[in-house]
């Protein structure tokens, strides 16, 4: 017979808790959000969580994608230097369009999480 190997009680909660200590942490990969412009955008401008979408004629719409769970923040100009007036509306297909917050006259924040589909938004300025 082949010989017995007898473990204490530390190596045994490791032996049972390390493999669920690396899944958990060692395969999460890094933040990745997707803003493509859809119609009316001039152009987006990305930096970590926040988006700055110009829109030159105050209706348009873009697409949203993300691996992860992540709250954007959103803020909309007509050009450089020139925030929107006041946000009229926003609508936004799928689930995340629940997580919707106004966050100002030309900004607001919303929740994406990866999903088959991208998540579309429209906003229209008020003075468009």
């Amino acid at each position: 017979m082949g010989k017995r190997i007898c473990l204490s009680g530390w190596a045994k909660c490791l032996i049972l808790l390390l493999p669920g200590w690396l899944v958990l942490s060692g395969c999460s990969e890094a933040l990745s959000v997707s803003a493509t412009p859809a119609k009316g955008v001039d152009r987006i401008q990305r930096q970590d969580t926040s988006l700055d979408v110009y829109c030159s004629s105050g209706i348009c719409s873009f697409e949203l994608e993300s691996n992860q769970k992540v709250m954007l923040s959103v803020s909309m100009f007509y050009g450089e230097e020139q925030p929107f007036t006041k946000i009229e509306g926003v609508s936004v297909t799928g689930e995340s369009g629940a997580t919707l917050n106004m966050a100002g006259q030309y900004q607001f924040t919303l929740e994406i999480a990866p999903q088959n589909t991208p998540v579309t938004v429209q906003v229209v300025d008020y003075y468009r």
